[in-house]
């Protein structure tokens, strides 16, 4: 072989370096490529996601047509109807969601509530139901929405008989022969029961069919045991939960809005709606019968219940009765004057109505009972705070159902039992928010999980019989409701002691009037001089009480100083010392023998009688359902029912009449939200002085939006001693206070640190490292926050508190008894929350000078000074010494304010990146041109410039 020949050889088979170029530009090239696709993949930050509420509009073109006997079909309305619905995804049961319509018939014979059965006989209403089911085409498992699986109440919304032949449904242009018999639904055999009762010309049964597949008929009367309803129905409207079915009125502008409350299969277990069963909200704007009282569309001709063919003077009156259009005005209240039938509300299932139907798919979120289902292992109990019930009820679906997480369960008791549960050693964790008397007797963190508050709730109706939106108490007002210095009723403001001069309610106090304008006074309100706040003992009272003890006019009420006005506290109070956790009923006055005497089920059980007026609640829950559909708790009711005398008891007022509404009761901020809760603003300060006139001016009310909460965490006072941070209540009724919302509260986790064993501490930090990263992450799905809470974040004023929580976690994690400061700084989050392995720290090293940790003794929060607490490492093999494995978890992602250092680098980071390695590819592809271009313009660019100078 020559010379020449191995050269050529070695040449081939040795890439030359114009190959090598090539070969890097494609690699650089394919680099750009996977940066691109990782910046578009990428999900946008936690920090910053925010699930969609699954809002909806629809429209549909109603339209209503006669036919005459010769076949003529006329249309006589067209209404182009807009549907808008503002919620319709990860709802919860009675959760409220805003519906509002636009180009419907206006409503006529309004009646004061269109959620009661009466409201049905309206004129035109727009019909809300929750149905079970869905709208076309039905998934496996599911069913098609129809009149039987929507839900009324009562057993009037579902049944209609008639003493004549010829009743307008009869003559539905668009119904089928047979719903267009003289009885249509009936239960074969009708129960002798029913036909007993009633044996009408025509009758008209609908129906429900519950999710179960028990078919309920209801029939003309099921309270003297005809057909039985529901379990869930109530046929005398007179107690459970008030029916959701909604007979909007729709104004002379064609507009109309209602609060529609969603029920799950845990309100309603009939309709059974839940994420394995899909449910609707069907829309039916009622515009009439479309009429064929002829019959041109049937086959044969109608006829009378025996049989017999409808007559012609039959028939005419079937078609004048049909074709009519409203006895009322668009807008006018319902009278003495009968509604006609063709327009009624009752009709909604009518093939004429229910044909203009727009179908709203709903979906649930999971509930915890989803962790019974699927969970293995018993929860991690964790007790305390009920201003927390949104924020788990969100997160424990979440946890159960993460393999990266683990099952918890929120026991819903007194937080200061809990705190006691906790330093006792009974129980492996609190939700709290006031502190520990004394302090804790062993070592606890108490990591701040959450920022949320109590609010108060209303519904009260103005002068006009409308819900009022909005709502000024100061604290003096409220601490006169809960000490019962309004007597509520004539019998004690003229007997009982000291409470004469009082107003009756507040309805009636000048300083409520003055800070409330337009709202109507009465004198027979009595649930008008009670603020409803529940009995069990909560922080969320403590936090209520705290406000009012450190506002100068509130205390100064209490103590005795009677508001500019002349009203005096109730002297069962004065002096009351504040805070409190259970509000207590000091007012031990019975009413005089002569009311005894008349009162019945008062002389059955003397009870104080302020006691009856306050009568609170057993738990917050309930509080919240009152304030939601208008509950008066109140319990001086007696109604005699014809029988013993003796046995008679007092009971509730209940719901109130639409129109004359008036309640007040202290709700966490979170179930206000939920429940679509009308909340007072709460006044902050004020520029009156002692002694001079009462002025309104220069008051300032804040209510619990987003802005107030942010101002409120701006007044958070560090307690280094006790290693939290409280609200400082005394600033709220300075100048630095006025834009700060009274009733804001941190709540924390309160942690052991010492004592649990490796898996449950690791369970614990991961609740604590989820609380600072998607836990953090507002929205409506589950394991997201909750609306009614402020996330920690630096922006809103929580930075330090969010920081903490990483600390807390190290210090749960390590189980060496620290208890670290606030000002600590915190570890970094990729250490402390990679579970990938076990959390064993490093010795930590002792400063020359610096203080050891302090023991933890009874009565004594120890506190770790900063930076004697290292960063929790990841050991690389099993520690020395150790007598059991270590426990392995696997790995948590990470979480908003949790990332890697590539992570950091963002979407615009990649994109940089992208566009550095396509130029860097395009350099190296085309190089040997580029070095050619050069190269050869050089000489060409110096004898240009030779030339160029020549001339000059």
């Amino acid at each position: 072989m020559t010379h020449a020949m191995t050269h050529a050889m070695t040449h081939a088979m040795t890439p030359s370096r114009s190959g090598r170029r090539t070969q890097i530009a494609h690699v650089l090239f394919a680099a750009a490529f996977l940066f691109a696709a990782v910046a578009v993949l990428l999900p946008a930050s936690p920090t910053s996601a925010r699930a969609t509420n699954g809002s909806f509009t629809g429209s549909v073109t109603a339209t209503r047509s006669f036919i005459d006997q010769f076949g003529t079909e006329t249309q006589v309305s067209s209404n182009q109807v807009t549907l808008n619905v503002a919620q319709t995804k990860d709802l919860r049961g009675r959760q409220e969601i805003h519906v509002s319509w636009d180009g419907a018939v206006p409503t006529g014979g309004v009646v004061g509530d269109p959620n009661s059965s009466d409201g049905r006989n309206q004129e035109y209403p727009f019909v809300l139901l929750q149905c079970r089911g869905v709208g076309g085409t039905v998934p496996k498992g599911q069913v098609a929405v129809t009149p039987e699986t929507c839900w009324t109440q009562t057993s009037a919304e579902r049944y209609l008989a008639a003493a004549s032949h010829t009743p307008s449904w009869r003559m539905d242009a668009y119904a089928s022969a047979d719903d267009r018999a003289a009885v249509v639904g009936a239960p074969d055999p009708v129960p002798a029961e029913c036909a007993e009762i009633s044996q009408p010309l025509t009758a008209r049964w609908l129906p429900f069919r519950a999710a179960g597949g028990e078919v309920y008929y209801g029939g003309p009367d099921p309270n003297v045991g005809c057909t039985p309803l529901a379990p869930e129905s109530d046929s005398a409207e007179a107690g459970g939960l008030p029916s959701n079915a909604t007979y909007g009125i729709t104004g002379t502008n064609g507009h109309g809005e209602a609060d529609f409350a969603v029920w799950t299969a845990a309100e309603n277990a009939s309709l059974g709606c839940s994420i394995e069963v899909s449910c609707s909200l069907v829309a039916v704007p009622i515009v009439g019968v479309s009429c064929d009282a002829w019959g041109t569309k049937l086959s044969a001709p109608q006829t009378t219940k025996d049989d017999n063919p409808l007559t012609e003077s039959q028939l005419t009156t079937a078609d004048t009765t049909c074709r009519k259009t409203g006895a009322y005005q668009p807008g006018e209240s319902r009278s003495s004057q009968t509604t006609d039938q063709a327009v009624r509300g009752n009709l909604w299932w009518s093939a004429s109505n229910w044909r203009n139907r727009i179908t709203v798919p709903l979906t649930f979120a999971a509930t915890g009972a989803v962790c019974d289902a699927i969970s293995k292992e018993s929860p991690v109990e964790l007790m305390g705070s009920v201003v927390l019930n949104e924020l788990t009820a969100s997160w424990r679906p979440e946890f159960c159902t993460s393999k990266d997480l683990f099952t918890f369960t929120h026991v819903q008791q007194a937080d200061s039992l809990a705190r006691t549960l906790v330093n006792a050693g009974e129980i492996d964790g609190a939700f709290s928010s006031a502190p520990m008397p004394g302090g804790y007797a062993r070592p606890v963190v108490q990591a701040p999980i959450a920022f949320g508050g109590f609010a108060i709730a209303f519904s009260i109706d103005d002068k006009d019989k409308q819900r009022r939106e909005s709502l000024n108490l100061n604290a003096r007002l409220v601490a006169k409701l809960l000490t019962s210095s309004y007597p509520a009723a004539a019998v004690v403001r003229d007997n009982h002691p000291g409470m004469g001069g009082n107003p009756l309610n507040i309805t009636l106090d000048p300083e409520f009037q003055a800070l409330n304008p337009g709202i109507p006074e009465s004198s027979t309100l009595e649930a008008a001089a009670a603020l409803q706040v529940f009995s069990a003992n909560s922080d969320l009272i403590w936090a209520l009480t705290s406000w009012i003890d450190g506002d100068p006019e509130a205390r100064a009420f209490l103590d005795g100083t009677p508001d500019p006005w002349g009203m005096k506290v109730n002297e069962s109070y004065r002096a009351l010392d504040l805070p409190v956790d259970n509000w207590p009923l000091r007012d031990d006055w019975l009413a005089p023998q002569w009311y005894q005497n008349e009162n019945a089920c008062y002389k059955n059980s003397p009870t104080p009688f302020m006691q009856l007026i306050a009568n609170p609640p057993s738990n917050v829950g309930t509080v919240a359902l009152n304030m939601q559909y208008a509950n008066s708790s109140v319990s001086t009711v007696c109604r005699f029912d014809g029988y013993d005398q003796t046995t008679l008891p007092l009971r509730q007022q209940g719901r109130q009449t639409v129109g004359y509404r008036f309640v007040l009761g202290v709700v966490s901020l979170s179930a206000a939200r939920r429940y679509n809760l009308r909340t007072a603003a709460l006044q902050t300060n004020s520029a009156s002085v002692a002694g001079q006139t009462y002025a309104v001016a220069g008051r300032t009310f804040v209510g619990p939006d987003n802005a107030g909460l942010q101002a409120a965490a701006k007044l958070m006072k560090a307690d280094k001693a006790a290693a939290t941070w409280s609200l400082d209540y005394p600033r709220i009724s300075a100048p630095e206070g006025r834009s700060a919302y009274p009733g804001a509260m941190p709540i924390y986790a309160v942690v052991p640190t010492q004592g649990l064993d490796e898996k449950l501490s690791t369970e614990l930090a991961k609740l604590l490292c989820y609380a600072s990263g998607d836990g953090q992450v507002s929205g409506l799905a589950n394991g997201q926050l909750p609306p009614g809470y402020l996330p920690l974040t630096a922006d809103n004023g929580l930075g330090a508190e969010h920081d903490y929580l990483l600390t807390a976690a190290a210090a749960v994690r390590k189980q060496g008894g620290d208890v670290p400061a606030l000002d600590m700084t915190p570890p970094a989050a990729d250490q402390v929350c990679d579970f990938s392995a076990p959390a064993t720290p490093k010795p930590t090293p002792t400063k020359p000078g610096s203080p050891k940790p302090t023991t933890p003794g009874p009565g004594v929060s120890p506190v770790v000074p900063a930076g004697s607490v290292p960063p929790v490492t990841t050991p690389s093999k099993k520690p020395s010494g150790s007598a059991t494995p270590p426990v392995t978890d696997a790995p948590t992602a990470l979480t908003a304010g949790q990332q890697s250092e590539f992570g950091r680098l963002g979407v615009p980071g990649l994109l940089v990146f992208a566009i550095a390695c396509a130029l860097a590819g395009c350099l190296m592809r085309w190089f040997d041109h580029i070095s050619k271009a050069v190269t050869s313009a050089g000489p060409k660019a110096r004898t240009a410039a030779r030339r160029g100078r020549r001339r000059r």
